[in-house]
């Protein structure tokens, strides 16, 4: 772990030179690389406007979704009331008026046939509803997303505004101390906590779910969110993992890959704090959660082998011979 006063004298023997900090070791030599460097963050920027296009894609659907889900709601209502206002003595009296045990059978068949038939539309409408309900979730999801990102644009241009005319060196040494004092004791122990906690817990995790085809076990973002200081922002592509605090603002980027044989990983690939991308060496530094194998065996109707599929709002658990 690096030392403030390494730093203090790292950052001293740099400016007594020019030009020579290539032999600089830590946040503060690469740092230096990023701080006027606007290509940096073009990344950031990009999940902007995929985020946007796909908060664009959405929003029509749900329009969509919502008018049809309306109108076979009426139509259930309707039936429903239809059924209610009938009563069980109308369908029993309708039995008792048939002569011939051919004719009560028929009558019978009839009922339970129209019966099955109305059932199998509530079937059709609850999923249109879930339909609905995860469209509406996944846009929600995204809109809060894009403001994360652009919290961490924005810093980036309230830090450069609030230390003007600083020379590249000293601003760099203003990112270095702050990540050093303020953001990684924190960062390091609050993804410590969170990577337990998935170890120990990942079963409950995934057991809200029935485990069915139609079914599958899934880890939703929401119930890490509840537990951790950090915020957590599962897409089909990557995972978002945000730490903030007054004017600190971290966004780390990573997928959930295969760990070793017997468990999966948060692994980040690349992070950005107040708007500078994070080198190497403070990435590696991080560990996110860990999800043992071991742990989602234990669920009902889970047999190896088994892959977690990221998507909008968490992990589902999918049986197949592909592994993440």
């Amino acid at each position: 772990m690096r030392k403030k006063l390494m730093l203090l004298v790292a950052a001293g023997l740099f400016l007594g030179a020019t030009g020579a900090y290539a032999h600089l070791t830590g946040a503060f030599a690469n740092f230096l690389v990023t701080v006027n460097d606007e290509s940096t963050t073009e990344r950031l920027k990009a999940e902007v406007a995929q985020t946007k296009k796909e908060i664009a894609r959405l929003a029509p659907q749900i329009a969509k979704l919502e008018k049809s889900y309306v109108a076979d709601q009426k139509v259930a209502v309707d039936k429903l009331q239809f059924y209610s206002e009938m009563g069980l003595d109308t369908w029993v009296s309708l039995l008792q008026q048939q002569q011939e045990p051919v004719d009560i059978l028929g009558s019978q068949w009839l009922i339970e046939r129209n019966l099955d038939a109305y059932m199998e539309e509530l079937d059709k409408l609850y999923l249109a509803y879930k339909q609905l309900v995860a469209t509406k979730e996944t846009l929600e999801g995204h809109e809060k997303l894009l403001g994360m990102i652009e919290q961490n644009l924005q810093a980036r241009g309230a830090f450069l505004a609030d230390n003007p005319e600083l020379p590249i060196e000293q601003l760099a040494n203003y990112l270095d101390i702050d990540w050093m004092a303020e953001v990684e004791p924190a960062l390091l122990a609050i993804l410590a906590k969170d990577r337990a906690l998935t170890e120990q817990q990942a079963a409950t995790w995934a057991s809200t779910q029935t485990g069915t085809a139609s079914q599958p076990y899934r880890l939703d973002e929401s119930w890490i969110n509840e537990r951790s200081e950090l915020r957590y922002f599962f897409r089909s592509d990557h995972v978002y993992v945000v730490f903030q605090k007054p004017d600190l603002h971290v966004i780390l980027i990573g997928q959930v890959l295969k760990d070793s044989s017997d468990a999966a990983a948060l692994v980040f690939e690349a992070g950005f704090f107040n708007g500078f991308l994070m080198p190497e060496t403070l990435i590696e530094e991080l560990q996110g959660f860990r999800i043992p194998y071991a742990q989602l065996l234990q669920l009902p109707r889970v047999q190896a082998p088994f892959y977690l599929q990221q998507t909008s709002g968490g992990l589902i658990v999918r049986t197949g011979d592909s592994q993440n």
